[in-house]
């Protein structure tokens, strides 16, 4: 339920949805617009921008929407819910907000300087001769050669000028002007027009001091008044800083929902948001599409064998092949003969890793190709990643120079490698994987001795090496329900687990699991759900 209590009626807000399809949505004055081929879509467009606004604003907000047939309200919460307010409550908000309110007048710009006021039409009476202050002065250099311009009266009226007066030879008078007149005049804007010049100064005593001739009043120049703005004319922008300039590109906004009801009724033309179990799913989607900058190595151990090592391995590999666009192996690093080829299928050859290091000095050389690799390794079509399977014959011991030189090999040619282990702690080729590893899961069923098992592999991990216990701290445990009714027991693991490892994902039972090739659109879709989650889990380590 929306709180109508916590929206706020400014900025207004308010879209409209046009005959052609076509539409705005608007926040105080800025405007954002939708284009679209079908009325549809065009109101589905029109729901994910107001929901973007109600996410961004972090409270419900009201939207007044008009379309070629009727004006609506909406409230929309900050989860995407959308609700109509009656019409009985929108009006008077609506008609409030949609005409603002007149300017005081006290806010009315008026001119910086004002024309003054006209004269009067009796001349002023003029100051008298005696009650001007005399003010000593130096006698004036000099005058330039230049003839100065004739410098404009300061009154128009030439009986405003007190007639000159006789004055001390050492002491010059300065001409005063007359009451009432301006004591300056404003500069003219014209290109031609006469520019005021300053008042010369006194000159010597033997010389009498005659006014300035009175110009005709039709010569004077009248003050310009500031100019004012227009009313309804815009307002130049002021200029800022380009590198203060925002992303002109519109931000991501969240699709429809497209699963259960909410995905049924999108389909029907309505603009239902996701729920936050499909927000969820489509994060974990993003995470295991990722590409990273370098290659990466996921390592899946437990010394106990039985612990659900290998299915782990095979459903990992297919969730970020699936959702990533291939470009996964998985590898299994048993020392002597492991079973990641028993559950997955095989290629048109029974190559193995022993076939692998006899060739990798040819497919190390830089002119080796990716199809070269194709004889070494199992393409699983269903599932778009490879596999590397381990000697048949369980009599070779691969060690830790052979692990160097077929990682260095897959490093080439994959941008991840997934790594199926024996179970055998000490083993030369097991101590070497920690020391590659990049993200350390440690898989577990509901069964007592396999999580001992999960907990002594994270002790011995965390014992090989400064950099085996950084793994450890930050391994990922996946605990997978043995048999149908372990869902109380699997939970009950997990949160035994979860104080020291960064996550724990439990994977619920499939019967698609327990025997012969795994292949993953056999699963349940709850349980493609949990592997998803899993290995988005194991991305974000990464």
């Amino acid at each position: 339920m929306i709180d109508k209590a916590s929206i706020q009626d400014f900025p207004p807000m308010t879209a409209s949805l046009l005959a052609d399809n076509s539409g705005v949505f608007r926040v105080g004055t800025a405007e954002q617009y939708l284009t679209a081929t079908d009325a549809g879509t065009a109101r589905r467009q029109l729901v994910e921008l107001m929901q973007a606004e109600a996410r961004k604003s972090g409270r419900p907000i009201r939207v007044t929407v008009d379309d070629p047939t009727s004006v609506t309200v909406l409230l929309i919460g900050v989860d995407g819910e959308l609700q109509e307010e009656p019409q009985s409550a929108a009006p008077a908000r609506t008609a409030q907000r949609a005409t603002p309110p007149p300017a005081p007048v006290s806010a009315q710009r008026v001119p910086l300087i004002q024309a003054p006021p006209p004269a009067p039409s009796q001349p002023a009476p003029a100051r008298p001769a005696a009650a001007q202050p005399q003010t000593p002065l130096r006698a004036a250099p000099a005058q330039p050669s230049t003839p100065a311009q004739p410098t404009p009266p300061v009154s128009a009226n030439p009986q405003a000028i007190a007639a000159p007066q006789p004055v001390p030879p050492q002491r010059p008078t300065v001409q005063q002007p007359a009451f009432g007149t301006p004591p300056f005049q404003p500069v003219s804007n014209q290109p031609n027009a006469q520019q005021p010049v300053p008042a010369q100064r006194a000159v010597p005593a033997q010389q009498s001091v005659q006014a300035p001739p009175a110009a005709p009043a039709q010569q004077q120049q009248p003050p310009v008044p500031q100019q004012q703005q227009a009313p309804g004319q815009p307002t130049a922008p002021a200029r800022r800083d380009l590198r203060d300039a925002p992303s002109f590109l519109a931000p991501p906004t969240i699709g429809p929902a497209q699963h259960g009801l909410a995905g049924l009724l999108n389909k029907l033309g309505f603009s239902v948001p996701p729920s936050a179990s499909e927000r969820a799913e489509r994060d974990d989607v993003h995470a295991v599409s990722r590409h990273f900058p370098r290659r990466r190595t996921i390592s899946v151990a437990n010394q106990k064998g039985g612990a659900n090592k290998t299915p782990t391995v095979v459903n990992l590999s297919s969730v970020f092949a699936r959702y990533g666009g291939g470009g996964v192996a998985a590898w299994d690093n048993n020392e002597t003969m492991g079973t990641l080829g028993w559950r997955t299928e095989q290629g048109g050859h029974d190559s193995t890793v022993l076939d692998l290091l006899a060739a990798a000095s040819d497919l190390l050389s830089p002119g080796a190709e990716r199809a070269d690799l194709s004889r070494f390794v199992h393409h699983q079509p269903g599932d778009k990643y490879e596999v590397l399977r381990s000697a048949a014959d369980g009599e070779h011991v691969v060690t830790a120079d052979e692990v160097d030189l077929v990682h260095r090999v897959l490093a080439k040619y994959y941008r991840l490698i997934v790594m199926d282990s024996g179970n055998s702690a000490g083993a030369p080729n097991w101590r070497r994987m920690v020391e590659l590893t990049d993200q350390l899961v440690i898989p577990t069923t509901t069964v007592e001795d396999k999580k001992e098992g999960a907990r002594l592999t994270l002790t011995a991990v965390s014992r090989v090496s400064e950099r085996g216990a950084e793994l450890a701290r930050n391994a990922v445990v996946i605990v997978s329900e043995a048999e149908a009714k372990d869902t109380s027991i699997a939970n009950a693991y997990a949160e035994d687990f979860r104080p020291y490892v960064r996550d724990v994902v439990v994977v619920p039972f499939d019967p698609a699991l327990k025997n012969g090739v795994i292949r993953h659109d056999a699963l349940r879709s709850s349980t493609q759900r949990a592997w998803l989650a899993a290995a988005a889990a194991v991305s974000r380590g990464l």
